[in-house]
């Protein structure tokens, strides 16, 4: 009885993180709109630099009791979260000037596709049928979503590419990490780090510092900070405190549904039958893996 009780209490574990993961991929869906938006105004590393030191300003704020446990080592794993969320950025940034939003919104969805790849080659951990079905499915679907039947690779692409690989680290060892630390707290600190970075960026590479001239615009910055750059993180690493990485991968990679989604709710662009069709698709390929066996595996650090 005792086992059946605890096996009821993991499910409901991987259920409550499925549905945290599934909300920040919702609150980042909107992210590229407000993202464009905001660019208007603010240049790329002026913007990262602001966004994500509001966020950890608030998130220090909200949880500077729980920063009571903030050891060296947290601060050095959240370092290198924050590292790769930086690269990551960087290079969806750079890619996106030489490729169209719908061929980055497939190569972010390649996420789903390098994870389980990365722990082949880190952990030596095959992939199951069905993840591996669920992830050609998700791809199947996001590519009908995004891609146009004149597709063909060009450098914008393999940046994107490299900016999902990058990502597929974060998430990866945001899930390791998430075991051995307070998740809220490894999962804002990482944010002082992109800001840092942002800095550094700005100063290096643009002609000015700036705050945002429009009130629509601090309204983009600060959804940006507090939406994604605040409360989706903290989603995203309790999420991965509770699913495995098959699960929030491929939940991630669903994100191109709600892009297209916010941008039929806010900016009134059309959604086509061939979109429709891919978002029952990715829909159909993540609830493949979500409904598998919820135990969750193992992952032992090296």
């Amino acid at each position: 009885m005792t086992g059946s009780n605890d096996k009821n209490h993991a499910m409901r574990s991987v259920w409550l993180g499925d549905a945290m993961m599934l909300a920040a991929t919702m609150i980042f869906g909107a992210m590229t709109i407000f993202s464009k938006q905001i660019l208007a105004e603010l240049d790329v590393f002026n913007m990262v630099a602001l966004r994500f030191l509001i966020a950890f300003a608030v998130c220090f704020i909200v949880f500077r009791k729980r920063y009571r446990s903030l050891d060296r080592e947290t601060a050095v794993h959240s370092g290198v979260l924050g590292t790769f969320l930086f690269v990551s950025y960087l290079c969806m940034v750079i890619g996106c000037k030489y490729t169209t939003a719908s061929n980055a919104g497939f190569m972010m969805s390649l996420v789903a596709f390098f994870t389980p790849l990365i722990i082949l080659v880190q952990d030596k951990v095959i992939p199951g049928g069905k993840q591996i079905i669920s992830v050609i499915i998700t791809l199947i679907g996001v590519g009908l979503m995004c891609l146009s039947g004149s597709f063909s690779l060009n450098k914008g692409d393999l940046i994107c590419m490299l900016s999902a690989f990058f990502y597929s680290f974060q998430m990866l060892y945001t899930e390791r990490y998430a075991h051995k630390h307070d998740p809220i707290v490894l999962g804002t600190f990482q944010l002082i780090y992109v800001a840092a970075y942002g800095f550094i960026f700005s100063f290096l590479f643009e002609d000015a510092f700036r705050l945002p001239a429009s009130t629509a615009g601090w309204g983009q910055l600060l959804y940006l900070a507090l939406g994604c750059g605040a409360l989706g993180f903290i989603l995203q690493t309790s999420a991965e405190k509770l699913s495995p990485a098959s699960h929030t991968t491929l939940i991630y990679a669903s994100e191109p549904v709600f892009v297209a989604l916010f941008s039929f709710m806010m900016l009134s662009e059309p959604i086509t039958m061939r979109q429709i069709a891919g978002i029952i698709i990715v829909f159909f390929g993540v609830l493949l893996t979500v409904s598998r066996d919820t135990e969750k595996p193992e992952i032992h650090e090296q």
